[in-house]
């Protein structure tokens, strides 16, 4: 039986060349004094180094970095939303595989909770066709369904996913200040913290004071939601305001109605959160064509739905192997200066 072997990098530049960082001047250096850091011999910096299963997840990483280094920081962001069913993942017998070529993106649309629907993939593969170079997402946004759902996420099935992955927007379903420890705990770019989930404003007030990498989410069914009738206001627009007051600069807000619909955005949701100065990613029946009325109503980003048009050709074409010869780009709307999903 083949030995698993696990490659380990540099999470800055993706060098292999790491070497623990040890620190000197006690009586067993080499025992007591190793902190968990590394040392990467490439670009000097000290940090805990990522895993990874395969090659390819390597180098997809490695890309990555060389693709986000030039590219614009105010850039429009698109983010594809990846609702992970974590508790089918377990159930898997499979475990000598990698968690990743077992655990599933699904479809889901709301119906007054999440409800899995349809299609799915291994998140392996749809990891490959959002996150290579004809899609170029930089972000994505991880939801844990059963974290959201019945507030027990499943530690084990996000740390193996994440650990390896670059720029994960984490959802775990916050209700509490611990759960925001218990996401950055596992490496996350980001933790979005929901109002579907949030007990009061006070949990994205002490959120911010925690953390610049926070992003809050409104949940929106014609208006927000809350777990509660007393945990924060209903209008969208005190809402968003209250958020702002606290600091926030980059607010989500995602349209539970349209996720997974296929009917497009609410264009009249989207005119009421042009008239807001506060820099909102919008989500919930995003796909490409949508790109450029988001982009001219002054939205910071989207959410994108997790199985739009093109993320689907591009699954199929990872599930058919690569072609004969490099294929014409997916038409996609752009902006001068920001790449746009398929270019």
């Amino acid at each position: 039986m083949n030995e698993k072997v696990t490659l380990r990098a540099c999470p800055y530049c993706g060098s292999m060349d790491t070497r623990p960082a040890l620190l000197f001047g006690g009586p067993l250096p080499w025992v007591d004094h190793n902190d968990g850091g590394y040392r990467c011999r490439s670009c000097g910096r000290t940090a805990v180094p990522l895993d990874f299963d395969s090659v390819d997840d390597l180098k997809t990483f490695q890309r990555s970095i060389v693709s986000k280094g030039g590219a614009d920081e105010d850039c429009f962001m698109h983010v594809p939303i990846m609702p992970i069913d974590t508790i089918s993942a377990l159930r898997v017998p499979y475990i000598d595989l990698p968690v990743a070529q077992v655990a599933n993106v699904v479809e889901v649309e709301w119906e007054g909770g999440y409800r899995i629907k349809g299609r799915k993939e291994r998140f392996s593969r749809y990891w490959r066709a959002v996150h290579g170079p004809r899609y170029s997402a930089k972000e994505i946004a991880l939801l844990d369904l059963s974290g959201v759902r019945d507030g027990r996420p499943n530690f084990d099935v996000l740390k193996a996913l994440i650990k390896s992955k670059y720029q994960v927007w984490l959802d775990l379903g916050v209700r509490d200040i611990e759960d925001v420890f218990d996401a950055f705990a596992m490496d996350v770019a980001r933790t979005v913290v929901g109002t579907m989930t949030a007990p009061s404003m006070e949990l994205f007030e002490e959120a911010f004071d925690l953390s610049d990498r926070i992003v809050p989410c409104v949940h929106y069914d014609g208006r927000a939601l809350w777990p509660s009738g007393s945990a924060g206001p209903k209008d969208l627009g005190r809402t968003i305001a209250a958020l702002a007051d606290i600091g926030y600069e980059a607010i989500g807000v995602l349209d539970l109605r349209r996720i997974g619909r296929g009917q497009g955005i609410d264009a009249a949701l989207l005119e009421t959160l042009s008239a807001m100065d506060a820099g909102i990613i919008m989500g919930g029946g995003v796909t490409e064509l949508d790109l450029p009325a988001l982009r001219s109503a002054g939205m910071k980003g989207a959410f994108m739905d997790p199985f739009t048009p093109v993320i689907g050709d591009l699954i199929v074409e990872d599930e058919m192997g690569p072609p004969a010869e490099d294929p014409a780009p997916v038409p996609a709307p752009s902006r001068q200066g920001c790449a746009a999903p398929g270019e």
